[in-house]
């Protein structure tokens, strides 16, 4: 009889930990999305896109619409925190090669606008993991909390996709320079969620 109380004690400190990974999960899913409907447009206007040109950013965006179409093909292979990490770690690399050429994007370039697309099919598929894999996590009785969580983490990340606007704001938008910083700050965080979401719990 003794094991019981022991873990009633460590439930709240496991309840801690669950809930510290959801909100982590939330925020790397709100992070992209915000890269790409705030800094991205930003970006375009400052080197001189068009603007029917940057309206395809919402075509490209249907990628989270429609990822249902491949949503059975991710919760096949429940392998979850690889889905994430992977996707992760391939808008990181997207990031990366924007912040090389960022003048590419106002040059009638095809490279970036291809690169974009995988980045919304990255993030979707990110997505419909992260929401298998906590679903898998938690007790049916921590989802209330988690959900608070998820809502908020998820506003954060856009939030932190924000700071990269101001980080190219203060070195100045109109130089090459500022963007690449901001393409590559955003690399570094989508790198250490991928690296992070490694550590994060078995699924059951």
């Amino acid at each position: 009889m003794s094991p019981a109380p022991v873990a009633d004690a460590n439930r709240p400190a496991t309840t801690r930990r669950l809930m510290f990974w959801v909100a982590l999960l939330y925020f790397s899913e709100g992070l992209p999305l915000g890269l790409f409907y705030d800094l991205l447009p930003v970006h375009m206007r400052q080197a001189g896109v068009g603007t029917a040109e940057i309206g395809l950013l919402s075509l490209l965006g249907l990628a989270w619409t429609v990822k249902f179409l491949w949503a059975p093909l991710v919760d096949a292979w429940r392998h979850h925190k690889f889905w994430m990490a992977g996707a992760n770690a391939g808008m990181a690399a997207v990031l990366l090669a924007l912040s090389t050429q960022p003048e590419a994007l106002g040059q009638g370039a095809t490279w970036p606008w291809v690169l974009l697309a995988a980045f919304t099919v990255l993030s979707a598929t990110n997505d419909i993991a992260t929401d298998g894999y906590t679903i898998e996590l938690l007790a049916k009785g921590q989802y209330g909390v988690a959900n608070g969580l998820r809502i908020g983490f998820y506003r954060v990340g856009m939030l932190a996709a924000g700071g990269m606007l101001v980080l190219a704001g203060w070195m100045g938008t109109a130089t090459q320079p500022a963007w690449s910083v901001a393409y590559a700050a955003g690399a570094a965080l989508m790198l250490l969620n991928a690296a992070l979401i490694l550590l994060a719990p078995p699924q059951p």
